[in-house]
């Protein structure tokens, strides 16, 4: 079952792709995107949306995240492509994708399952606050920096009220 607004995520106990523990920073949000495939030119787009935005989502207290299931070396090579500034988690293992629900039926001519790309809005209890599917590579990043900004912004009304 997909994870959806409201849930709370699990604990994301991963490796980034420089072998690093992934450890989320207290006290932030986090968009958590997922990418199918590092070898593709709609994940790089994504990729590459997101590094454009970097700036303005840690502006506003929200933390990057990209999560894919390619080996540590074509995902090492995809930063390296897309230069990124953003970590990369390695869910080789898919656990990750199958606790939140995202595994597709492999591909043709492939035997592995992966991830839908969808992406998630999580706050720093670690509940998803937005949840995006049907994810357009090229607007994903400008279309949730847009909901971040609607989101604190309301927010910060209702603390004023």
């Amino acid at each position: 079952m997909t994870l959806s607004t409201g849930d709370h995520i699990p604990p994301l106990e991963a490796t980034q792709d420089n072998g690093r523990a992934y450890v989320p920073t207290p006290g932030r949000w986090r968009v958590l995107f997922f990418f199918p495939k590092t070898a593709t030119s709609h994940c790089q787009l994504q990729a590459r949306q997101y590094q454009a935005h970097l700036a303005d989502f840690q502006a506003l207290n929200v933390d990057v995240v990209g999560i894919n299931g390619d080996p540590r070396q074509e995902q090492l090579a995809f930063r390296g492509i897309c230069q990124l500034d953003y970590p990369l988690l390695d869910d080789g293992q898919q656990r990750i994708s199958r606790q939140f629900g995202l595994l597709d039926e492999p591909w043709p001519g492939e035997q592995v399952r992966r991830p839908r790309r969808e992406t998630f809005l999580v706050d720093p209890s670690g509940v998803v606050r937005r949840h995006w599917t049907q994810v357009d590579a090229g607007q994903d990043a400008p279309n949730v920096l847009q909901s971040v900004r609607d989101l604190m912004g309301g927010e910060s009304r209702q603390l004023l009220i």
